[in-house]
């Protein structure tokens, strides 16, 4: 018995492995649609995969004209897009996030604190499905700790002066574990990271670790 567990816990891994080097298009993701898999199933073959999508506005209409669940197209414009000229999305998520490919622009070198001191918008990014944004802001915006760094929230990452880059570990199915960093965006200085898991309230998991790692650096 335990022999025959083993084979299919390596078969599970070999395919999941598998499916991190395939590459998804929008045409894929309407031929599963229309095959009747789930918006779960779909979400997490988008997470394990490579994504080549296009999202001009016409992509998005025949998207939601062939039935793709919302849920699932915002997962595809969150998904980086692949691109032959870095070598970012060969790179698999692991615990140590990929570098932003707008990260480091720039020579200046800042400290954490001083980069803390600086900033005045934050914005979120995720390749992930999950936390929702709209919830992991609600979560953040209750917080003491994270109002009192008066930082203002914006929607897209260009007009922040920090981003918050949110990844879940492939193959942690069992342990569900996500990964963050905080970066500076001119500079691209990392100001805090961390690593929680989905268990209970993600995005509760996640605010309570940003804002007081966040806080505790402009206090070092």
């Amino acid at each position: 018995m335990n022999y025959l567990i083993t084979f299919i816990f390596l078969v599970t891994l070999s395919f999941s492995a598998f499916s991190q080097n395939e590459t998804l298009t929008n045409e894929e993701i309407i031929l599963m649609t229309r095959a009747g898999l789930s918006k779960e199933l779909i979400i997490r073959k988008i997470m394990d995969s490579t994504g080549k999508f296009e999202m001009a506005a016409q992509d998005l209409i025949d998207l939601k004209k062939a039935g793709v669940a919302d849920e699932v197209i915002a997962l595809m414009l969150d998904k980086p897009r692949q691109s032959s000229e870095t070598t970012q999305d060969s790179v698999p998520v692991s615990e140590s996030f990929p570098v932003s490919p707008n990260t480091a622009v720039s020579h200046i070198v800042l400290a954490p604190k001083e980069a803390m001191r600086n900033a005045k918008t934050v914005a979120l990014k995720k390749s992930s499905a999950y936390p929702a944004r709209q919830a992991l802001e609600k979560e953040l915006l209750k917080r003491k700790d994270w109002n009192d760094l008066n930082l203002i929230i914006v929607r897209h990452k260009e007009d922040a002066d920090i981003f918050i880059e949110i990844g879940y570990v492939s193959l942690s199915w069992l342990t569900r574990r996500y990964v963050w960093r905080v970066y500076d965006n001119k500079s691209g200085t990392v100001i805090a990271a961390g690593e929680t898991t989905s268990w209970g309230n993600l995005a509760k998991n996640l605010a309570s670790q940003i804002s007081r790692k966040l806080s505790s650096t402009l206090s070092d």
